[in-house]
């Protein structure tokens, strides 16, 4: 299992290979705000603080949506495109920043 750190919320989830953010989002409570869902409107932009190897590699319609908002942090992430992909490790991520 990989532990998700959600840690605007103060919470810590196990989740399997294969979850989404939004899904582990909406099945914790998390305060994450998600818009469109389908990486076009970049409200779900967050952190990755830890653990970053342990998700899908970065996708054209992250770096398209990362570059329009001038973001040049490789951190950075949008949640509705992140799906964990490893089976054990810890991710950290922050948003609302």
């Amino acid at each position: 299992m990989v532990t998700v750190f959600l840690k605007n919320d103060n919470l810590k989830v196990n989740v399997s290979a294969g979850k989404s953010f939004r899904e582990i989002a909406r099945k914790s409570g998390a305060s994450m705000e998600f818009g469109c869902r389908v990486g076009d409107c970049s409200t779900c932009v967050a952190k990755i603080v830890k653990g970053n190897n342990l998700l899908n590699k970065i996708n054209d319609k992250e770096i398209l949506a990362l570059n329009a908002m001038g973001a040049n942090d490789e951190n950075l992430r949008l949640m509705c495109q992140c799906v964990v992909e490893a089976s054990e490790g810890e991710i950290e991520i922050s948003y609302f920043f």
